[in-house]
């Protein structure tokens, strides 16, 4: 299992992620692929500078058919969002941005996380406003910048194929933040209504935004994990730097890639979404295909109950999926059969790391099977069942008697706790 681990001491900008990715392996020409398939005019430059005697990658975007370098301008020049009022040039609405991304030649996968994150951006937004969504306005050019970053975060991260990413508690920086409309306090109110109430954050270092909006609604769209990271072993490790030196704190996001040791398979904490539509008059080889078509869109399970009524046989469509996959697979089933509503809901799904261990038992080696949460702790021991029954045949023994002693010899060697 590919583990992604974000080590974000000092929180994190899109910019240094995609110096990290880049760092960690990420080819450059997939990035300016992406960059093409866009065709914004915009331009990536990568760096290779030192931080605190680190050797890092830096990015750098510019927007080269506004003739304009987005980084040397101070942040509150350039807020993500404006309000109604503003001049009509500067505005750009959530749809616009949405099918920016979706007219792209860029992976599905890609495209879903690109989307899933201006979603979550846009949705903050409004809750902390108490706006509806369709009142909510990004500033044109920094959101073409956005679009850039956010599309070329995701992009890295499809070509790293992370199967589960976890991070560290989240510097978030301290101070206040300048906007046309007035100062807001680090971290804003959109990123901690992103964030939620499950992510562990921090404030340490300069009075600075350490953590942008931007890579809070990032970190939602790749659902990551802040419970304990499972033991790995580390295959890659990528700094990407910031555009500024700070004298107390080495401003550089590091991205640690893995696997699981001993070939230990985790089916960890986290999240599905449940999609359901109700639909009649199909033919049964039209859901067969229609099933096939959703498992190419990354579904884990598909299956259909029938509704049985007075005068019809109505059909429900059950997908259960990852979040990232969730948006396709409804763009999807609209555009295949003739619905008027699509159901959806998420989940919360927990599993054991199970590996297998060899116990060295008075009648020889005996194979079990553990079962082990993300905290370490042991939960079951199953030994072999065939072999306890085959060595109980052969020493007049009952298989439980094997099973037991195993067991306890597994636990005493382990010296872990385990209740009967």
């Amino acid at each position: 299992m590919k583990i992604g681990y974000l080590d974000c001491f000092a929180g994190m900008s899109s910019s240094r992620f995609i110096g990290a990715l880049v760092d960690a392996g990420v080819p450059q020409e997939i990035l300016h692929d992406a960059l093409q398939a866009l065709d914004v005019g915009a331009r990536l430059d990568l760096m290779r500078i030192k931080r605190n005697g680190i050797e890092t990658t830096k990015a750098h975007i510019s927007l080269t058919s506004k003739d304009t370098d987005l980084e040397s301008i101070p942040y509150y020049e350039l807020p993500i969002f404006v309000d109604k009022y503003s001049a009509p040039e500067d505005l750009q609405l959530l749809s616009t941005i949405i099918a920016l991304i979706s007219n792209a030649n860029l992976s599905e996968k890609a495209k879903d996380l690109a989307i899933n994150c201006f979603t979550y951006l846009a949705v903050a937004e409004a809750q902390v406003r108490a706006l509806p969504i369709e009142e909510i306005y990004f500033h044109k050019i920094r959101a073409l910048n956005t679009v850039v970053t956010v599309v070329l975060c995701c992009t890295g991260c499809d070509w790293l194929n992370i199967d589960q990413w976890y991070a560290s508690p989240l510097n978030v920086g301290s101070g206040m933040l300048k906007y046309p409309q007035g100062s807001l306090p680090v971290p804003t109110p959109a990123t901690l209504q992103l964030l939620g109430d499950e992510t562990p954050i921090i404030s340490s270092g300069p009075q600075k935004e350490l953590l942008t909006s931007t890579c809070a609604a990032l970190i939602k769209a790749l659902n990551v994990c802040f419970s304990p990271c499972p033991p790995l072993c580390i295959d890659r490790v990528g700094y990407g730097a910031g555009r500024i030196e700070y004298d107390n704190l080495p401003n550089f996001l590091r991205l640690c890639i893995g696997h699981v040791t001993d070939g230990r398979k985790h089916n960890i904490d986290n999240n599905v979404v449940i999609t359901q539509a109700e639909f009649t008059n199909l033919q049964p080889e039209q859901i067969e295909i229609l099933q096939q078509e959703l498992y190419q869109k990354e579904a884990q399970l598909v299956y259909i109950m029938p509704i049985f009524t007075t005068n019809q046989v109505t059909h429900k469509l059950v997908i259960v999926s990852l979040p990232e996959f969730a948006t396709s697979i409804r763009h999807h089933l609209f555009s295949q059969i003739a619905l008027h509503t699509v159901h959806w809901r998420t989940e919360h799904y927990e599993g054991l790391t199970h590996y297998d261990e060899l116990v060295l038992s008075p009648w020889g080696k005996i194979k079990v099977q553990v079962g082990q949460l993300l905290d370490n702790k042991i939960i079951s021991v199953i030994p072999d069942l065939q072999t306890c029954q085959s060595v109980a045949q052969k020493h007049d023994l009952h298989p439980d008697q094997i099973s037991k002693t195993v067991k306890r010899l597994f636990l005493t060697a382990k010296n872990s706790y385990y209740k009967e």
